[in-house]
């Protein structure tokens, strides 16, 4: 199906399904996109994880960033919002203190939903770069599970044009499935390959899309983030029942 290509409408007719299946309500007082956005993201529909694992990683994120000195007005990028699971809770925030919230997404339906209901601007990405930002005028770029659906010159690349929107000193804290996670949730051929290799691709079709997967070492990270990054702490993956990725912290060298 890859070859042929089918693999794309195959795909969507599964996330569909899922979708149905997984759809549960749950009020949080804070705008929720539809079941078939939740699902382009999250691969499921379920209202209730939505929410609790979106605050979830917005606390973790801006913990990071206050944990590495910003402080104050900021201006934020979300790379890879999707339908803003984790935006419905950084951009309120980030807006009422001043400062300025952005959020990018490959996907154009995910983009207005959020353009729509979400504090900021939001706008469309390529699958490669550039970003529509000027050059150094983020103080801080997060990503969850962006870096998790590329091939390897992608993400060099992307891993680029992150230090070229941020100011110097600025902080990127970007997610990606390590030998951690692969051990504790990978499929059984992953691992061996990214012990080999440093980086590793399964489904190796649908780049940017959940189709694929793509799993990193902290050595493979540290080695393409310098010289343009300062390696501030790698934090492993979580081997709970809940699946949770790696995060780099990065800061942008001047």
């Amino acid at each position: 199906m890859e070859r042929t290509g089918l693999i794309g409408p195959y795909y969507r007719m599964v996330e569909r399904r899922v979708a149905r299946a997984t759809f549960d309500v749950f009020d949080d007082g804070r705008p929720m996109p539809p079941p078939d956005l939740m699902m382009a993201v999250s691969g499921s529909a379920g209202q209730a994880w939505f929410s609790q694992r979106g605050q979830v990683d917005a606390a973790k994120f801006m913990g990071l960033a206050r944990k590495h000195g910003l402080t104050g007005p900021l201006e934020v990028l979300d790379w890879g919002c999707g339908s803003g699971r984790i935006a419905r809770w950084t951009a309120p925030d980030i807006v009422a203190a001043g400062g300025g919230f952005y959020g990018s997404d490959l996907n154009p339906k995910l983009v207005a939903w959020c353009e729509k209901n979400l504090p900021g601007r939001y706008f469309r990405n390529g699958l490669r770069p550039p970003l529509d930002l000027p050059g150094e005028a983020m103080d801080l770029v997060y990503a969850h599970s962006v870096l998790t659906h590329l091939t390897e010159p992608t993400a060099i690349a992307w891993l680029a044009e992150v230090r070229r929107v941020l100011r110097p000193g600025g902080l990127a804290l970007l997610t990606f499935m390590d030998d951690r996670y692969s051990e504790r949730w990978g499929p059984p051929d992953v691992l061996p390959k990214l012990r080999a290799e440093g980086f590793t691709v399964f489904n190796n079709a649908l780049e940017g899309s959940n189709y694929m997967s793509t799993w990193m070492t902290p050595a493979w990270f540290h080695r393409r983030a310098e010289p343009a990054f300062e390696v501030l702490e790698f934090i492993p993956s979580g081997v709970a029942d809940i699946p949770e990725q790696a995060v780099a912290v990065l800061r942008a060298r001047a």
